[in-house]
Formats: structure tokens, C-alpha cells, sequence
């Protein structure tokens, strides 16, 4: 987490340089505003408004910057040696993006020489009719701006939610992106993470792994010898697994045949090592059913 610290303190710094420069320019354009303005106005009729688009733009952003930059030093500062939490700085990002894409919004009615405040009057009525038209929208980029802030969820978690089951990449404003085992993308809605049942595995540092299987009815068929058979394939993984968790359950009785569910505890849980146990103990279940 450490790495990821000073991953984000490096980009900050960048920010910061090119925040002094935009200060820097806003300054001198601020104070030779009336200079340029007489010496290009009469060459270029409408560059009154391409001056007040610019110099409105150019103040918003360092406005927005100004807070991105305070709210991330503060947050750094005050997690200190404590696990970091990066998706409160993706939140951060995703806010003065926002806020950023208004700002230009306003900058492009100055260049045209409209009034906003004038604007935004007129269209009221159209505004509410997108708004509602746009609330699913509107509602999934909320949720995702909970769930940045969120101390439930962070980048890099190993989750699963309904039926998915992967590793969080990102989280936009509409929808968490999961990378599963077969490396397949998965986007999720917003507002379906949240109205979800989630397991965070990586907050537990402990992960279930579960196998349900059905064994055909034979005369030669005994639990007992089933249950010993896969506790026999999991000894050479003593470090990885919690041997106390490790049972059998016989889940239905069936006219063909019996329903089971093995399941126990990684007590270490490791990408590379919980694919490897998955293959062998699938292998043994399958060497068990054709020996019955």
C-alpha cells in the first residue's frame, strides 16, 4: 500500500506544477486583461467573449483544482501509515471532473454571448423533463460516488456480487468494472451493487472455496471415504488452508443420486495457489464418481 502512496504523491506533485502554471497564467492574463482586450478587439470582434469564456474556464478549473489538490493532501496526511483507501482519491477525480465539464459548459455560453443565469431560467421547465427522463442516469452516478467514498470497496478488492465474482478494477460514474478468473470484464451497474449482497474478500483475509458435486447411488459409495479422499488431496496445502474449516455436507438424497457440498477455509488466499487447489480437488471428485 505503500507503492500506492507514493504512485498518487508523484501524480499530485505533477498536478501541483501544472496548477502553479495555470495560476501563473491566469495572473498575467487577469492583469493585462484590459491591454489585450483594446489591441485585439478591433481586429477580432468577438474575442470580448473568447476573453471572459477563457478567463472564466481558466479561474473555475483552479477553483476545482485548488479544492482536488487540498482534499487529497489532507487525506494523505491524515491516513499516514494506515492502508490507504485509493478509490476516495478516484472519488476526488471523478467530482472535479464534473464540476470541470460545468464549468466548460458556462465558458462555451460566454464565448456565444449568452448570459447563463438568463439560460438556465428559460430552459427550467426542459431541464426537469431530462432530469426525469435521465434519473436511472442521474441515480447510478450517485450510488457511484457512494461507493467511492465508501470504506466497503476499494480498488484492487476481490469481490463478489450476485453471481459475479472478480477483482475491482475501477469504479465510473455509472458502473463497477470487475476483471473475473477467465479475465473477462465485467461491468456492473452502479445501482445494482448496491441493492446487492456483496462479499469482500479481501477485507476478511480469509476466503471460503466451495465444491457441490452429485455422486450416483452405488452400493460402494460412503461418505466417510469420500470425505477422507479430498482431506488426503488437501495435505500438501497445510500453509494455504484452515484444516479445522474443512467439511463435508450431504446437501440431498436423491432417487439417482446424493448431493454434496465441500467447502473450507484458504487461511492465505493466493491467486495462483486457489486455482491450483480448485484443479486438484475437481480432479479427485472426478476420480472418486469413476471409481463408484
Amino acid at each position: 500500500m505503500v507503492n500506492e502512496k507514493t504512485k498518487i504523491r508523484l501524480k499530485e506533485t505533477r498536478k501541483s506544477w501544472i496548477f502553479l502554471l495555470k495560476v501563473l497564467f491566469y495572473f498575467v492574463l487577469y492583469w493585462r486583461y484590459d491591454r489585450i482586450l483594446d489591441e485585439l478587439l478591433p481586429i477580432f470582434p468577438l474575442f470580448d467573449n473568447f476573453l471572459k469564456a477563457l478567463t472564466f474556464m481558466l479561474g473555475g478549473n483552479i477553483l476545482v483544482s485548488l479544492g482536488r489538490i487540498l482534499s487529497v493532501h489532507f487525506y494523505l496526511r491524515k491516513k499516514g501509515q494506515d492502508p490507504l483507501q485509493s478509490n476516495f482519491v478516484l472519488g476526488i477525480n471523478r467530482i472535479a471532473g464534473i464540476l470541470n465539464v460545468a464549468i466548460l459548459t458556462i465558458s462555451m455560453m460566454f464565448l456565444f454571448g449568452i448570459k447563463p443565469l438568463e439560460f438556465f431560467t428559460s430552459i427550467t421547465i426542459v431541464a426537469a423533463a431530462i432530469a426525469l427522463l435521465s434519473k436511472d442516469y442521474i441515480t447510478n452516478m450517485i450510488n457511484g460516488l457512494i461507493i467511492m467514498f465508501s470504506d466497503q470497496l476499494s480498488l484492487g478488492d476481490i469481490v463478489k456480487i450476485g453471481d459475479h465474482q472478480g477483482k475491482v478494477i475501477d469504479v465510473t460514474l455509472l458502473n463497477m468494472v470487475l476483471i473475473n478468473e477467465d479475465s473477462d470484464i465485467v461491468m456492473i451497474p452502479n445501482s445494482s451493487v448496491l441493492t446487492s449482497q456483496i462479499l469482500n474478500h479481501s477485507k476478511q483475509n480469509i476466503k471460503k472455496l466451495t465444491f457441490e458435486f452429485e455422486m450416483k447411488i452405488t452400493k460402494s459409495l460412503e461418505v466417510n471415504q469420500i470425505e477422507s479422499r479430498l482431506r488426503e488431496t488437501l495435505n500438501s496445502f497445510d500453509t494455504y488452508i484452515n484444516k479445522n474449516s474443512i467439511n463435508l455436507k450431504t446437501m440431498a438424497i436423491q432417487k439417482e443420486g446424493v448431493k454434496f457440498k465441500f467447502q473450507f477455509l484458504l487461511s492465505s488466499p493466493k491467486r495462483d495457489k486457489e486455482k491450483e487447489i480448485k484443479r486438484i480437488i475437481n480432479q479427485t471428485i472426478i476420480e472418486i464418481a469413476c471409481d463408484n
